[in-house]
């Protein structure tokens, strides 16, 4: 009786690990052929050749659309894209996205379904504008496996949105030749040149990040990683001056926070030799709502400090 109780209590798990085969995966496929084929002709705006690929109640949809009461696309608003693309885009590529391929999904009743991973590229003519989206799309064929009948398509409407703008002229905030985190800056720089580098990082955020350019085995510095550096540059050179070239812009970004983008010349002394070394530097210091910096973008030439 034990072990026939046993044996029912894991019969729901035997009936639970039961698998059912409903069709074939290849990798390699007429069908697979056929998309290529449509991919091809889609990136030379041909657009006959596109025509004899789908059947002729050929339908696709957006599958990143949340319109629920959108309706799916035909074969006209396809040309339609195609000639608009041939018309105003060039270097138009999709290709297979990484190690990606396509699948050919033959169901035993729903038919071949084919799974495309691509990458779309292209080219605005009129403005230059490059366009780089993930694009994976299935092509549903018809009977006689041939035809491409539906098309759903996912790609990165943020990418195509920032195409739109970039036709318009928009304005992004407000730029100042005086505020007072221009004279923030001034101050961190009043600080170093005086050889205080507490006070030239007192309103820097203690999270803040370094980037330098000169930087070749991460992305950027922590401060106290900064701090160490320049304490060690300074250990070798003398400050003997630090002058704007120009003057500092500070812009002020809709939404919060903005960035003061400075030019200097650092007139440095070599401890060791006495040599006179002549640094442009260009700093592109980030703020936060609260005034304090978040993050520094450095560019000069390192080698001059050698």
């Amino acid at each position: 009786m034990k072990n026939l109780f046993l044996a029912l209590l894991c019969l729901p798990l035997f009936v639970w690990a039961q698998k059912n085969v409903s069709g074939k995966i290849y990798d390699k496929h007429p069908t697979i052929d056929i998309v290529d084929a449509f991919h091809d002709a889609y990136v030379s705006g041909d657009v006959e050749t596109l025509q004899s690929l789908v059947s002729d109640d050929f339908m696709m949809w957006d599958s990143m659309s949340n319109d629920p009461n959108k309706k799916p696309m035909n074969f006209d608003d396809l040309a339609g894209r195609v000639n608009y693309m041939k018309d105003n885009f060039e270097h138009i590529s999709i290709k297979d996205r990484g190690s990606a391929y396509s699948d050919a999904l033959q169901f035993k009743d729903s038919g071949i379904y084919v799974m495309t991973y691509k990458m779309f590229t292209a080219w605005d003519k009129n403005n230059g504008f490059k366009i780089k989206t993930p694009l994976n799309a299935t092509y549903i064929f018809d009977k006689s496996g041939k035809k491409i009948r539906r098309m759903l398509y996912a790609d990165n409407k943020a990418a195509w949105k920032k195409w739109s703008l970039s036709n318009q002229t928009i304005t992004n905030g407000t730029i100042f030749k005086d505020h007072e985190n221009i004279r923030t800056v001034r101050k961190v720089y009043f600080h170093l040149e005086k050889g205080d580098l507490e006070g030239t990082f007192k309103d820097f955020t203690t999270y803040a990040r370094i980037y330098d350019s000169n930087l070749i085995d991460k992305a950027y510095n922590s401060l106290e990683d900064h701090k160490a550096n320049a304490a060690n540059v300074f250990s070798k050179f003398k400050i003997l001056s630090i002058d704007e070239v120009g003057y500092p812009d500070y812009l002020d970004y809709e939404g919060n926070g903005g960035v003061v983008m400075s030019w200097s010349k650092f007139t440095l002394k070599n401890n060791a030799t006495g040599k006179i070394v002549n640094m442009p530097v260009h700093s592109q210091m980030w703020f936060n709502e609260t005034g304090k910096i978040v993050r520094e973008d450095l560019y000069y030439n390192a080698n001059l400090l050698n």
